[in-house]
């Protein structure tokens, strides 16, 4: 295996594991009385296993544009798994910090 690929399949993982993070973290605020910020997402993350299978979708999605882009432009998929765990690290960061102050 070349250490590109090796590379894709880490931020892969680290997609997937910030998307369940996001899921965690998200129905916790829930349970806790807090309120979805995304009109969009408001009545997804009301059931979290509907929430699962959105985030899911959407794995199955990156992954196949991410396959897609790298027929197109050699390490343009790696610049959009980096961009898409940018934005969902921002999300689970910004999760935690409104879970953590609900506690204190």
């Amino acid at each position: 295996m070349r250490p590109y690929h090796l590379f894709i399949g880490i931020l892969a993982i680290i997609l997937g594991g910030l998307l369940f993070l996001d899921i965690l973290t998200t129905t916790a605020i829930l349970n806790l009385g807090g309120v979805e910020l995304n009109p969009v997402m408001q009545f997804v993350v009301e059931n979290p296993y509907l929430h699962l299978i959105v985030k899911f979708i959407f794995a199955g999605f990156m992954i196949v544009m991410v396959s897609r882009a790298e027929e197109i432009k050699e390490h343009s998929g790696a610049l959009l798994l980096i961009a898409v765990c940018s934005l969902f690290l921002v999300v689970v960061v910004h999760n935690i910090q409104v879970f953590l102050n609900g506690f204190f």
